[in-house]
C-alpha cells in the first residue's frame, strides 16, 4: 500500500475517531508556548485556538508507522508494517461550563499490519523474528476501537486528582518518560514484563479508578485499582462495553522529580530529573503449565531514572538525557521474563541549526525465569536451556517539519528469544508520523 493511500485512510479515520496520545509522565520541562503550527492542517482558520483558549476543548489527531525488515535472524526474513490513527479530545469543563477542577479525556485508534517480533509464519508455523522485546512498541492487535476515556476532579489546587474512567495501567506505570525517542517496545512504552501481571495497556484498557496526590512540584505518589482482563480484545472487542472480567490489578507509584521549573531547586540552566518506584499487584490464580502448581498472586516491582545530565547554553532543548529502568517479577508464579532492565542516551540537537532532531542509543536485557528455563529443559522440549536476550537500538529522529517526524532505526538482538542457538538477529527501518 502506497504512503498516499496511508494518508486517505488516516484522514478518514481522524473524521470516524475521537483519539488519544496518552501521556508517559509528568513534564520535565516548560513548554515552548513559541512555536509554528505542530499540524499539518494548522489551526483550522484559528478554530483550535479559540476552542482551547475560551471553551477548553482540544484535539490532536495523528498517523505513525512503522516499515522494518530482519534481514538476519528469525525463522524467516520479512518486511513488515504496522500503521495506526489515534486522535485524542481533552475537555477542561472550568473553561466549558464553568466546573472548575473537572476535565475529560478520550481516545480511539484504528490499527493495523505484521507483528514482526511475535507474529507467526502461516507456512512455517513459527514466530518471523521471534524477539521477546518487541521492535515495535506500537504493534498489539487489529483493531477499531476506543481506547481510553476518564473524567477527573482536582481538588486543593491540583494538589489531589481524582480519575474515574476507563485507561491503561502501561500508560503510567512503569511506563517510558523517553518513550517518544524509540521504537523498540520496552524503549518506545513500558516494560514489556508487566504483562506478567495482566496490566492492562494500550489500546485494549478496561475499568479503571485512580488517586493522585501531589503535595509539592518535587513528589508525586499515585494510587490505581484496574481491570487485569486477561484476553481484553476478545473480552471488550471495541471497548465501548466497559468490561472487567477477571481478577483486578493494584497499581501504585511514587514519584520524585528535581530541578523543576518553580522549585526551589530549579537553576537558570535546569538539569531537571524524574525518578519513579512502583509496582503492580494482581491477587488472581497464576498457574504452572508444566507442574500445575498454582499461585494465588503475582506482581511487578520496577524503579525508573530519568536525568538531564547537560544542556547547551542559550538552547534549553539541545543536549544530553540518560534513562535507566529495572524490574523484578518473582520466580513462584511462573514468569517467563521475570528481570528486565532498559537504558540509553538521548541527544538533541547533535547537528547545528537541527535542535528538534535527536539521536538515541537503548538497550534492552530480559532474563528468563528459573522455573520457565528449567520447566521447558525437563520437559525435553527446548536445549540449551533459555538465559536472557540482549536487545540494543540506535535510531536518529528527524524532525522534517513541525508536524512530520522521520525516524530510521537499526537493533540487534543478541541470543534473540533468549536462546543461543538462535545467534545475533537485526532488524532495519524506519518510523513515520504525521500529526494533523
Amino acid at each position: 500500500m502506497s504512503f498516499y493511500s496511508y494518508i486517505k485512510k488516516a484522514r478518514l479515520a481522524v473524521i470516524l475517531l475521537l483519539s488519544g496520545f496518552g501521556p508517559w509522565a509528568p513534564p520535565l520541562l516548560a513548554q515552548d508556548t513559541h512555536k509554528p503550527s505542530p499540524y499539518l492542517f494548522g489551526d483550522w482558520g484559528g478554530v483550535r485556538t479559540r476552542l482551547a483558549e475560551q471553551k477548553g476543548v482540544t484535539f490532536e489527531f495523528f498517523y505513525i508507522t512503522d516499515l522494518l525488515a530482519n534481514p538476519a535472524g528469525g525463522s524467516t526474513e520479512k518486511e513488515s508494517g504496522w500503521e495506526r490513527v489515534r486522535g485524542t479530545t481533552d475537555i477542561d469543563f472550568g473553561k466549558l461550563a464553568n466546573l472548575q477542577g473537572f476535565s475529560m479525556h478520550v481516545t480511539g485508534v484504528w490499527q493495523s499490519g505484521v507483528n514482526l517480533g511475535a507474529g507467526i509464519n502461516p507456512a512455517t508455523g513459527k514466530p518471523y523474528f521471534g524477539s521477546i522485546a518487541k521492535p515495535s512498541g506500537i504493534v498489539s492487535a487489529h483493531t477499531t476501537r476506543l481506547d481510553s476515556f476518564w473524567l477527573q476532579k482536582d481538588l486543593f489546587n491540583q494538589k489531589v486528582s481524582i480519575r474515574v474512567g476507563q485507561f491503561a495501567g502501561m500508560h503510567f506505570y512503569g511506563a517510558q518518560y523517553y518513550g517518544a525517542y524509540y521504537l523498540m517496545g520496552p524503549l518506545s512504552y513500558a516494560f514489556g514484563n508487566l504483562f506478567n501481571t495482566y496490566e492492562s495497556f494500550d489500546p485494549a484498557p478496561g475499568p479503571a479508578v485512580e488517586i493522585k496526590v501531589a503535595p509539592s512540584r518535587m513528589v508525586y505518589y499515585r494510587a490505581a485499582y484496574m481491570s487485569g482482563n486477561r484476553d481484553p480484545y476478545k473480552e471488550d472487542s471495541n471497548g465501548f462495553n466497559y468490561v472487567k472480567h477477571d481478577s483486578g490489578v493494584f497499581l501504585n507509584e511514587i514519584g520524585f522529580l528535581f530541578d523543576q521549573p518553580g522549585t526551589t531547586t530549579s537553576r537558570r540552566t535546569r538539569y531537571p530529573g524524574l525518578y519513579k518506584l512502583g509496582g503492580a499487584y494482581n491477587g488472581g490464580k497464576f498457574t504452572d503449565p508444566f507442574t500445575k502448581k498454582v499461585s494465588d498472586k503475582n506482581y511487578l516491582i520496577y524503579f525508573m531514572a530519568n536525568q538531564t545530565v547537560f544542556r547547551s547554553d542559550g538552547n534549553p532543548d539541545r543536549g544530553l538525557d540518560v534513562h535507566f529502568g529495572a524490574d523484578y517479577s518473582p520466580d513462584e508464579a511462573f514468569n517467563k521474563v521475570d528481570k528486565q532492565f532498559t537504558g540509553g542516551a538521548i541527544y538533541n540537537g547533535l547537528i547545528p541549526k537541527r535542535a528538534k532532531d535527536a539521536i538515541a542509543f537503548g538497550f534492552v536485557y530480559s532474563q528468563i525465569s528459573g522455573s520457565y528455563r528449567h520447566g521447558f529443559s525437563n520437559e525435553g522440549l527446548l536445549k540449551p536451556k533459555l538465559g536472557s536476550e540482549k536487545a540494543f537500538e540506535v535510531n536518529y529522529r528527524v524532525q522534517v517539519t513541525p508536524w512530520l517526524q522521520w525516524q530510521p532505526v537499526v537493533q540487534v538482538y543478541h541470543d534473540l528469544g533468549a536462546n543461543s542457538k538462535n545467534g545475533t538477529g537485526v532488524i532495519a527501518g524506519f518510523r513515520t508520523k504525521v500529526t494533523f
